[in-house]
């Protein structure tokens, strides 16, 4: 039965995987190039006649400045394909047994195949508007959760000090440690309490806590 696999790697391990089939004695089918929001995208395919199966190596976002490894040295049937890439794609390979300089067709245009239309210039704006979205989105959520955890800290601390005022004063002079301990297990309760309440409503607990706090520190200090 004929089967077919896709495995995605990135282009540093390109001709290590192609040595890898070469010695396992699969046949090179082909190379095919795609232009994409990321770049250019290459496939090579290869097939096992002792299995029946067709494994397609994908290579992503190849760009200018990319320099694709020559699979000709394995594989001399490539020649065409890589030659192909470079005259319509731009695609940049290096140490090509046979290589057209360029002059493998007679193009009107250099790299004719990373023309897009309109319709798929509005998609990649449309894309990164979205991204830009998405990112801003982020952004923004993590400043909220920065604020409320800092929010939190101060209203924990604020409990505890009111907490440990109402305690009295006789208990803390009798056992000090114990005060502080029990100051600590009230102000964890009541920051668990806060953090299971409605964010807005913790927040105004938070605040009436500290404002509590610092009304009994005022009276303290007269």
């Amino acid at each position: 039965m004929y089967t077919t696999e896709f495995i995605d790697i990135p282009l540093g391990e390109l001709l290590t995987r192609v040595q890898t089939l070469k010695h396992q004695g699969m046949r090179f089918i082909q190379m095919c190039a795609e232009t994409t929001a990321a770049g250019i995208d290459l496939i090579y395919t290869f097939y096992d006649e002792t299995c029946d199966n067709a494994l397609n190596l994908c290579v992503y976002g190849i760009d200018k400045t990319s320099e694709v490894p020559s699979i000709q040295g394995l594989y001399f049937a490539a020649f065409s394909y890589e030659n192909e890439t470079h005259d319509l794609y731009g695609v940049r390979f290096i140490n090509m047994k046979l290589d057209f300089g360029g002059n493998f067709f007679n193009v009107a245009c250099e790299e004719p195949m990373t023309v897009i239309t309109p319709e798929l210039k509005a998609e990649r704006e449309k894309m990164a508007k979205q991204k830009a979205a998405a990112a801003a989105k982020a952004r923004k959520a993590a400043e909220e959760a920065q604020a409320a955890e800092a929010d939190s800290a101060v209203g924990a601390k604020a409990a505890a000090a009111a907490e440990g005022k109402q305690a009295g004063s006789v208990a803390d002079k009798e056992d000090p440690a114990a005060s502080a301990q029990a100051a600590q297990d009230r102000a964890a309760k009541m920051e668990a309490k806060l953090a299971a309440m409605d964010p807005e409503k913790a927040a105004k607990v938070r605040a009436a806590l500290a404002a509590k706090a610092a009304k009994a520190a005022t009276k303290d200090g007269e």
